[in-house]
């Protein structure tokens, strides 16, 4: 059973959501105070396709799994810096003793070191290029990094495409922009590619056409793409004439953007932490009982949103005190966790060890290669 208290702070709306245990649950677990949980995504603004999806993603596993055992707050950051720190004090004031999120990393990048001066741990369930070892040891990654990302699909197209030459179109007004160009950048030195020059987007000044135009000018053998969701489609469209192979950073894993974009989106190799066909039980029950719920099948966000309630159950287990510091002592010692994103394990920097799923868009769909 779900019930949805509304609570509007100075400067947002915030949904707060309590998920009790089943009638039917294990008189032991629901007994027990439930640990207090904040989940902190966008649910409106420019990472509401994000925010949305990682939100019900995490609702649908304490429902399904936590058995009373979490009470579980949600706010909505609005994808805005200001907001997600409000929202951050507002749920340490509320008593929570875990935070999930915020959505976009650089509202992380701000709100998430008032949780680690709060002894408050951190579960970051889609801040891909979020350095989370800058922030403190309270921080923990869920989502892989946009370095993991990165690094697959452009291995992928040095090894499967034949890539030496690549073109990077970035954006350096934009925090995501700027830490995805810099993971192309490694991934190309590391797979022998050259980058024979960077375009910058400018949002208002430049376009997308005069971009892809420029970019494809020198016939490159890959079109690198570190931008945000918002302009994916613009510049999807914008160059699907080329003969380059387009690379996308997670901005362009999105069904939102492979709406948006329509055929042009075909080609596009994009990796993500999760793909719909990935083959392991876990996330074909997850599949089947998300799209039931949501009536529309779930996303790659959805799914970390309902790994991070896994991996703190898992926590929640192992923990020998109870409250946000027995949650940060267990999490470094939950060993192997099967999640729907597959076998879910942290090394010592808290970045998660599974491995990246890398997809090609074909007819409008990611599908999986590897």
């Amino acid at each position: 059973m779900r019930r949805f208290r509304v609570v509007v702070p100075a400067l947002a709306l915030t949904l707060a959501v309590s998920v009790l245990g089943v009638a039917c649950g294990s008189s032991s677990t629901s007994s027990k105070t439930p640990l207090l949980v904040a989940s902190i995504a966008s649910r409106t603004g420019s990472a509401a396709p994000y925010g949305v999806s990682q939100q019900n993603g995490t609702a649908l596993a304490v429902s399904e799994l936590a058995d009373g055992s979490i009470d579980l707050r949600a706010y909505d950051d609005l994808s805005d810096v200001q907001t997600g720190t409000a929202q951050m004090k507002k749920a340490i004031s509320d008593g929570v003793q875990v935070v999930l999120g915020p959505t976009l990393s650089p509202v992380a990048a701000a709100a998430d070191p008032i949780a680690q001066s709060a002894g408050v741990p951190v579960l970051g369930v889609t801040n891909a290029t979020l350095d989370m070892a800058a922030i403190g040891n309270l921080i923990w990654r869920v989502s892989l990094s946009e370095n993991a990302m990165v690094s697959a699909s452009v291995k992928y197209a040095a090894s499967k495409k034949s890539v030496k030459s690549a073109v990077l179109i970035w954006e350096p007004a934009d925090g995501y922009s700027t830490g995805s160009a810099e993971s192309f950048r490694s991934a190309a030195k590391a797979n022998d590619i050259t980058i024979t020059s960077e375009q910058k987007y400018v949002d208002g000044v430049t376009t997308a056409g005069a971009i892809a135009a420029a970019a494809s000018s020198g016939s490159p053998d890959a079109i690198f793409f570190a931008l945000r969701s918002a302009v994916a489609g613009d510049f999807l469209v914008a160059t699907a004439t080329s003969k380059a192979v387009r690379v996308g950073g997670n901005g362009f894993n999105s069904a939102a953007v492979l709406k948006s974009s329509g055929a042009a989106a075909d080609g596009l190799i994009v990796s993500g932490s999760w793909n719909i066909n990935t083959s392991n039980a876990d996330s074909k029950k997850f599949v089947d009982s998300y799209t039931k719920a949501n009536n529309v099948a779930p996303d790659a966000f959805a799914a970390q949103g309902y790994a991070a309630i896994q991996v703190l159950l898992a926590a929640m287990k192992k923990a020998k005190t109870g409250g946000a510091a027995g949650i940060q002592e267990a999490l470094g010692k939950i060993g192997t966790v099967h999640t729907v994103l597959g076998s879910f394990g942290y090394d010592s920097n808290h970045e998660p060890t599974y491995a990246a799923a890398v997809q090609v868009v074909q007819g409008g769909t990611f599908t999986l290669v590897s």
